[in-house]
């Protein structure tokens, strides 16, 4: 699935702010270089809730990124406890479960989540803004306990930056040297468990070597760190030769919307019409869709599944006549195989599809729209609204049973959103206005 930059993964967050040991140990890092149901099945019952963890308890390992930028790794994550404290949902349907983005005594929201459904599992990355003033991430499975977590200071001369996580891990970004509004970049790399690769810089991406770079997400793709600027282009970085590799074929236009999928990237080209493209690490990227489409929304994968949007009557407003929702099997490549058109969508602007399980998700034009969830085999069709008065800020994952969101009042608001995990047999079905 997608960035989640921060970028997907998007309650109480189950930790507190760090005091440092007066002792910490040290680690310096080396410099690396079609029908819908006519009513809604009751949900399964839902397992419960875990029980509340005793208090965050672990000892922290600094991690020199560069003298005068240290971060602190947590030396036993799983202590930390569940990074999200779940409860009932107060007003939603049965099953629903409920977190806020303001954590108790808190005066303003200081929890961000981003999240990715993956082989029938869910990562997620957790962003506390803790007192200091520092940054907490943790990084674990939805219902499990930590196994990584990283506190860093928010300020200009080191902070922790964008998270990326893919299938084949997750990435996080520190910042440091800035200068004129721009900043070198260290990275943090590992797989979705706890791993020794953790606990040492993986990459490093100077300011002046890169002078005006502006990055846009960060990914793991076959086991490197992958950097992916706005605009383009995308570049991985080679550790045995301590350099930075671009992809061949991701600077040919304004290229966007990159995601990992193992040894493999994803992105488009924002071009009209839209050029989805692909490249396995170390190869020349090539297109993934060909046709006489006169507009694509970027190609999702999840696994072996893809899902997209095709549009057609394309008008100089970027209006459409019509657009409907497209799938494939991801074969060898990668490339699409068996592409097949599932429906029609009343819409006229171009979304994006997110995909997870078999699942698509598809916000709607209109904010009490909400999101059309449709299940691709076999077909079914549901939404889910918001409450009156709030609306549908992000969405965090989609699974084969269940689609997380974060609501609230919109993404400019000051006050608290909470995020909502709701089984997708608990919503209503789909229909038309």
């Amino acid at each position: 699935m997608r960035r989640t930059a921060l970028t997907l993964v998007m309650t109480t967050l189950g930790c507190s702010p760090h005091t440092s040991p007066p002792e910490p140990k040290v680690a310096v890092a080396a410099t690396p270089a079609e029908a819908p149901p006519e009513s809604p099945e009751p949900p399964a019952p839902r397992e419960p809730l875990p029980p509340k963890q005793p208090p965050a308890s672990t000892t922290w390992t600094t991690l020199t990124v560069v003298p005068g930028c240290e971060l602190q790794i947590a030396d036993t994550p799983a202590s930390l406890g569940p990074p999200l404290a779940w409860t009932q949902c107060k007003d939603g349907p049965d099953g629903c479960l409920e977190a806020s983005t303001q954590t108790a005594g808190a005066l303003a929201p200081d929890v961000d989540v981003v999240g990715l459904s993956h082989g029938g599992q869910v990562t997620i990355a957790a962003l506390l803004s803790l007192s200091g003033p520092r940054s907490r991430y943790v990084l674990a499975p939805r219902d499990g306990l930590p196994f990584f977590a990283v506190e860093g200071a928010r300020e200009v001369g080191c902070s922790l930056g964008h998270v990326g996580i893919s299938d084949d891990g997750a990435v996080i970004e520190v910042l440091f040297d800035h200068d004129d509004g721009y900043a070198s970049r260290a990275y943090l790399r590992g797989p979705l468990a706890e791993d020794a690769s953790w606990r040492e810089v993986a990459a490093v991406l100077p300011r002046r070597q890169f002078p005006q770079f502006i990055g846009e997400s960060v990914l793991s793709v076959g086991g490197r760190v992958m950097v992916e600027q706005n605009g383009g282009p995308l570049r991985w970085y080679d550790p045995k030769d301590r350099r930075w590799v671009e992809v061949p074929g991701s600077h040919d236009g304004w290229e966007c919307c990159a995601s990992g999928h193992g040894d493999a990237v994803v992105f488009s080209y924002a071009a009209i019409p839209e050029r989805p493209m692909a490249a396995r690490l170390g190869e020349r990227a090539h297109p993934l869709r060909r046709g006489p489409v006169a507009g694509m929304s970027p190609v999702m994968i999840d696994g072996a599944r893809a899902a997209w949007l095709e549009g057609s009557g394309r008008d100089n407003n970027n209006i459409y006549k019509k657009i409907d929702l497209w799938t494939a099997d991801v074969v060898e490549g990668p490339a699409l195989a068996n592409a097949r058109h599932v429906l029609a969508l009343p819409l006229k602007t171009m979304p994006m599809a997110h995909v997870g399980g078999g699942v698509v998700a598809i916000r709607m034009p209109e904010r009490a729209d909400g999101l059309r969830i449709v299940r691709l085999d076999p077909l079914e069709q549901r939404v889910l609204r918001a409450p009156a008065g709030l609306t549908i800020e992000r969405l965090l994952w989609i699974t084969s049973d269940e689609v997380a969101v974060r609501i609230g009042p919109g993404e400019m608001s000051a006050k608290a959103s909470v995020m909502r995990r709701i089984p997708l047999a608990a919503l209503p079905p789909w229909t038309e206005k």
